[in-house]
Parts: C-alpha cells; sequence; structure tokens
C-alpha cells in the first residue's frame, strides 16, 4: 500500500532492536518449543517458513494437549531471561519524551511479552499513549492488525503514522498497515538491508529519527 507522503501525527515504535537490546536467545527458544512438541507426541516435520509464534500456533492446532499454552510459557522464559540482561538505549526515553512534547502520539508494539518489556522499561506508561505486546494484540505483525489496533487506540490513521523497527517484518508490517516504514540498523540489519527491505527511511538507530523525520518535510515546523 502506498502511503502519501503528508504530515505526521503518530509514530509506532518496535521494541527490541529500536528502543532496546534484548539480545534473545532465539536458537535456544526454537529447540525449547519444538522438543516439548515431540515430547507431547509430535513427530511431523516442523512447519517450514514462517515465524516461531506462528508455526507455534499450527503445532498447537495439531497437537492439542495443552501444547500452546506450554510453549508460550517456554518463550515466555527465554523472554524474561533476556530482559534481566537487557537494557534500553540511552536515547530510547528522551526520545519518546520528545516526541509527546512535539505533539506526537507514541505506541510501541512488540512480538515479545508485555512482563518482559516491562522488566527492562518498567515505566513504560510514562511514554507512550498506546502499549501492545503480543499478549495485548488481536493479531501480532507481521499481520497489519497489531499497528492497526495501536493507531486506533491512538485515534490516527495509517496515512498520518510512520512505523519504526530493526528488521525487515517491521518494514512489511508498515507497507501492509499503509504506513511509512522507516528502518534502524540497531538490531541485526544493516541500513542496505533495510532499504532492501523497502523501508522509506534507513538510520543507524532511532537517535536522531526526529530531525531525520523533519528534514524529510515528515514533521510539523
Amino acid at each position: 500500500m502506498v502511503t502519501p507522503a503528508g504530515r505526521l501525527r503518530a509514530l509506532i515504535f518496535d521494541f527490541d532492536g529500536t528502543l532496546a537490546e534484548l539480545n534473545i536467545d532465539f536458537l535456544a527458544m526454537r529447540r525449547g518449543v519444538e522438543a516439548l512438541a515431540r515430547d507431547r507426541g509430535f513427530h511431523d516435520p516442523w512447519p517450514a517458513g514462517g515465524y516461531l509464534l506462528e508455526q507455534v500456533a499450527e503445532v498447537s492446532a495439531r497437537l492439542g494437549n495443552g501444547y500452546g499454552r506450554q510453549a508460550l510459557d517456554l518463550i515466555e522464559a527465554v523472554e524474561l531471561e533476556a530482559a534481566g540482561r537487557g537494557r534500553l538505549f540511552d536515547f530510547t526515553r528522551p526520545l519518546l519524551a520528545r516526541a509527546g512534547r512535539t505533539g506526537l502520539a507514541v505506541a510501541i508494539i512488540s512480538r515479545n511479552c508485555g512482563p518482559a518489556i516491562r522488566r527492562v522499561f518498567p515505566d513504560i506508561a510514562s511514554y507512550c499513549r498506546a502499549f501492545l505486546p503480543r499478549e495485548a494484540a488481536p493479531r501480532v505483525k507481521p499481520d497489519p492488525g497489531h499497528p492497526l489496533a495501536a493507531l486506533a487506540a491512538l485515534g490516527v490513521g495509517s496515512e498520518a503514522a510512520a512505523l519504526i523497527g530493526d528488521h525487515p517484518v517491521d518494514i512489511q508490517t508498515a507497507r501492509a498497515a499503509g504506513c511509512r516504514a522507516v528502518g534502524v540498523a540497531s538490531g541485526r540489519v544493516d541500513r542496505a538491508g533495510l532499504l532492501a527491505a523497502g523501508a522509506d527511511l534507513a538510520l543507524d538507530n532511532a537517535a536522531d529519527l526526529l530531525e531525520a523525520l523533519a528534514v524529510r518535510g515528515w514533521l510539523e515546523g
């Protein structure tokens, strides 16, 4: 979906890799949920493609036996362990505070669980008007329902919003939702990779985001 180049009224931020460094061990997470499935009698090939949460949902639908809840508990445990070692980037609180002072509505969305995010950012509610971790979202990104739910809470249309994230999934989600897509290379993907994924703008990190948006003419002068 093509978005107009008008003024922005809202910013939607991804969390892990965009506002914070969590270093989640995704390999250990995947191994854990696959081993749990085998223990519950799942011996079919693991679903190919897609992302782990969606694969777990598919296996859960086929397996039953409480597997889905147990797998999510395992995923949450890995996220909480990483959060104990994680940290907000130094620019995160000043950036979000400045965005709010300029009149921008701020939302934070994540495929991670709320308890892990709050362990790293306990005062998150003071810095955004909408916070949708995975358990608070009707559907998680890359489904556009995730940012669209955040925008509904903010009362802003997607044509006046930008989604900022560190992964091609965030770019894909922004495009699907009709938002402008801003990539930040503070995660595992460089600026070239984010632009190749379709980002309208790619930065080293979000520290100078507002200045970059102003240069683009996307903020009120």
